[in-house]
């Protein structure tokens, strides 16, 4: 099971892998504050589900408000098997 901190350092890492420079802050918005335009934001969840193997459809995302950063590092965290 992978730590907060490592969730968080992988979804970097995803970000940066797609040629973004992604800054941690505390209260990012996923796709406004890394600069995902449409075709990133279908690619970061691909990405996501491949190296989290867990699937999070487009309504939960938004349901779930996982566009704040912190809140999708806590979604990923805890969906851990």
């Amino acid at each position: 099971m992978k730590s907060k901190e490592e969730v968080r350092e992988a979804l970097l890492g995803i970000l940066r892998d797609m040629d973004k420079q992604p800054e941690y802050r505390e209260g990012a918005d996923v796709f406004e504050d890394f600069g995902l335009d449409s075709l990133d934001q279908i690619e970061f969840l691909f990405n996501i589900e491949q190296a989290f193997g867990t699937k999070i459809e487009d309504d939960t995302f938004e349901e779930e408000g996982l566009r704040q950063f912190d809140r999708l590092v806590e979604h990923l965290h805890g969906a851990q098997g």
